[in-house]
């Protein structure tokens, strides 16, 4: 077919208008130099000395033009038609069914109630949704990735790994009352063998793969160690709350001491928070702490119930096992969640 660019400048104008009103046709705007190209074609023609030229020559061309545009009209007409009967809802072809929204996280807390020898998980209404008794000497109970639950027995010295249904999958008891077990990301749970005055990581084949019995002073002096938490950080290091000389500690894989926060009477409990601060509980004291890097006090909660336990909650808000009840409080320390229990040493709270 014969360019545009290169018909006489009548039919030029009308190729141009049957761009445009085929585009339009489409749906398409027309080019933003449409107008400016039909006007300069028209002048052309307009300039035309030849009368003959512009009639007879350009004539036929034309009305074979304005022909195209009829046939050109009809034929996008019934595109555009066939389009929009293709994509009306009776037409539609069947659609696979949207994938249904995934349900809210429900949030659940399990507390060990060493009194009762029983861990047992509460709704958020304080409903006690699952329990397991003849838990000798519940000190802790961890909710595993894999739905089973870790939990360590102060009084018969083991930690076990259980199902729902409370069968033992994996057992440890080579230990003297330990206080706190957790599972690592490796497979290996991390231990605080109290009164056995050491910190080990296990294998699953109970294959003791790191121990710590004694930290070395930056003065390289070794010192004892009565570990009543434990926790892996992320760069490593290992942290527990040490009662034995009054001391949280943080140590590298070679028990080099890299922290501490000293005068921390019968701390029980250290998390390291996501800012780098460390929560410690102080049952002594009947209080939990927040202590910057620098060691300074920056939030504090006081006159709780011999707490020893205590996390903060992805809300800002901390969640303490205070004996007689596991109570959740804001940042001002009011008390927005209670659970009522006979002596709580631990409680986690989850959200699947």
């Amino acid at each position: 077919m014969t360019r545009p660019d290169a018909l006489p400048a009548a039919d030029h104008a009308l190729a141009l208008q049957l761009d445009a009103c085929l585009g339009e046709l489409h749906g398409e705007a027309p080019a933003p130099d449409l107008v400016a190209r039909i006007l300069a074609a028209t002048r052309r023609v307009r300039a035309d000395s030849t009368a003959a030229t512009t009639t007879t020559a350009a004539k036929p061309s034309r009305l074979w033009l304005a022909a195209a545009i009829l046939l050109g009209s009809a034929v996008v007409g019934a595109v555009a038609w066939q389009q929009r009967a293709a994509h009306s809802p009776a037409a539609a072809s069947p659609q696979e069914p949207s994938p249904a929204p995934a349900p809210p996280k429900q949030e659940i807390t399990w507390i060990a109630d060493y009194s009762d020898n029983t861990v047992f998980a509460v709704d958020k209404d304080g409903k006690v949704t699952t329990e397991h008794g003849d838990i000798f000497g519940a000190w802790d109970v961890e909710l595993l990735a894999n739905g089973n639950l870790l939990i360590t027995e102060f009084s018969v010295s083991r930690v076990r790994e259980v199902t729902t249904k409370g069968k033992d999958v994996w057992v440890y008891e080579d230990l003297k009352n330990p206080y706190k077990a957790k599972r690592l990301a490796n497979g290996n749970t991390l231990i605080a063998d109290t009164f056995g005055s050491r910190l080990i990581e296990v294998d699953p084949d109970k294959k003791v793969v790191w121990q710590l019995d004694k930290v070395v002073d930056r003065d390289e002096k070794e010192r004892k160690i009565r570990p009543f938490s434990v926790e892996r950080l992320a760069n490593g290091n290992t942290l527990f709350a040490d009662p034995l000389r009054d001391v949280v500690t943080e140590v590298d894989g070679k028990g080099v001491i890299v922290w501490q926060q000293p005068d921390t009477p019968n701390a029980h409990d250290a998390e390291r928070l996501a800012n780098g601060n460390t929560l410690i509980t102080l049952r002594n004291k009947g209080q939990v702490i927040e202590v910057d890097r620098g060691g300074k006090v920056v939030w504090k909660l006081e006159k709780l119930r011999s707490p020893s336990d205590a996390d903060r909650l992805p809300n800002g808000n901390t969640l303490v096992a205070e004996n007689t009840q596991v109570s959740e409080y804001d940042k001002d320390g009011k008390v927005v969640w209670k659970k009522e229990t006979t002596w709580a040493v631990e409680a986690n709270r989850y959200y699947r």
